[in-house]
């Protein structure tokens, strides 16, 4: 079983109150410049293994034309953050897409971007894309907008996972993977795309953009008789300085497959859009964006460890779960054993979240339906709480996570 911690849109809320009094602050990125400046001249892979929180702070950043800068996800697969201490110049492309399905008959699932999640597994027994909106087995996942709907030759529909997240990017979240296809004659699959990554940018003056950020879905494969695996979700970019220029391009659309022109049953599929924040007091961007966008200015770059309304997974059926859980079914994060009683009790930790606020707890299995259920933070106080959540947890497990409204 997988834990994931998620931060609950209370936080998101609770921003609003900052906007007038932060109208005219000085922005603070909060850089130490320890990483340097950041100048590539050449397309560079950025190894973040060195960085586990996914955190630089550059003194600059300037990216040439023509230069392109990927990642390599750390283990911990943060998003990328930049904190940079003077301007912030991207005239290349800074792309933390999710990976499309580009191999017919694999096995394993498209990577996502960093901060992203990964697509699910082809064969005989698909799985469905991961993250909080990973689409079902041929299925498209979603993120801040639904991925597609669709039906095959038999008529079979093909929904998308849900939608996740908030306008203020807080957490700072990528886009989830779509579901992989079931092996037909022959034994032909395809797995699908992974959900585009998330980056932060931070510079205090400007950030200039005349080239491209892109969190792109990974898209999916088409097999025939309406089918396909499913596409990734894009993913999350947010900017925060006193000003954003520039005439380039800022990209968080889902992967897509298009129809095909000789079978017309399939009207082709796409992931959901991801999320798009601009914190900026003057935006002069005249370039094109992809995705769904919101600007204001919320002046909190990194949220505070212990501030601000967060929720954890403490135990489930009574097995204690790690503070840092991974997230990854290779290497569960609490194990129940199969004469587990049902419906399991979920303990989950509520910091700075009013007593009896509605906890919802999510179990997302590899394969089928999510399964969700409810309870109230009823034990404790304002700053520490704790909600019991009795869930019939699928068989096999999955993706386990807690959310508040």
């Amino acid at each position: 079983m997988q834990l994931e911690r998620c931060t609950s849109r209370t936080h998101a809320t609770a921003m609003l109150t900052l906007v007038c009094l932060a109208a005219h602050a000085q922005v603070n990125s909060g850089s130490d410049g320890h990483d340097g400046a950041f100048n590539p001249t050449t397309n560079t892979v950025v190894d973040m293994a060195d960085h586990p929180n996914g955190i630089y702070h550059y003194t600059a950043v300037n990216i040439p034309g023509g230069v392109v800068v990927t990642f390599i996800p750390n283990t911990n697969n943060t998003p990328v953050v930049w904190l940079v201490r003077s301007n912030c110049m991207i005239n290349g492309m800074v792309d933390v897409s999710g990976q499309s399905t580009s191999v017919t008959n694999s096995l394993l699932g498209g990577a996502g971007g960093p901060g992203g999640w990964g697509g699910g597994n082809g064969g005989n027994n698909p799985s469905s894309g991961y993250g909080p909106g990973g689409g079902a087995p041929d299925s498209c996942a979603s993120y801040a907008t639904a991925g597609s709907t669709f039906s095959d030759y038999w008529g079979v529909v093909f929904t998308p996972g849900p939608t996740y997240g908030n306008s203020f990017l807080m957490p700072l979240l990528g886009g989830s993977g779509g579901g992989g296809m079931l092996a037909h004659y022959g034994g032909f699959s395809a797995v699908g795309g992974g959900g585009g990554g998330a980056i932060l940018i931070a510079a205090p003056t400007q950030i200039l953009l005349n080239g491209k950020i892109t969190a792109k879905g990974g898209s999916g494969m088409y097999w025939g008789n309406g089918e396909s695996s499913g596409c990734g979700s894009g993913g999350g970019v947010r900017l925060v300085s006193q000003t954003l220029a520039g005439t380039g391009i800022i990209e968080v659309s889902g992967g897509n497959v298009p129809a095909p022109p000789s079978f017309p049953y399939y009207p082709g599929s796409d992931g959901g859009s991801g999320r798009l924040r601009l914190d900026i007091f003057q935006n002069s961007f005249s370039g094109s964006i992809n995705g769904v966008f919101t600007q204001g200015f919320q002046p909190i770059i990194l949220s505070t460890p212990g501030q601000g309304a967060q929720l954890a997974v403490t135990s489930v059926g009574g097995v204690p779960v790690s503070a840092s859980p991974t997230g990854v079914l290779a290497t569960p994060d609490a194990i129940l054993s199969a004469q587990q009683a049902t419906p399991v009790p979920v303990i989950v930790h509520c910091s700075n979240i009013s007593l009896n606020t509605q906890i919802t707890v999510s179990v997302k299995p590899a394969n089928g339906a999510t399964v969700s259920a409810t309870g109230l933070n009823t034990t404790g106080t304002l700053a520490s709480s704790t909600a019991t959540v009795l869930i019939n947890i699928p068989r096999g497990g999955g993706l386990i996570y807690a959310t508040a409204n």
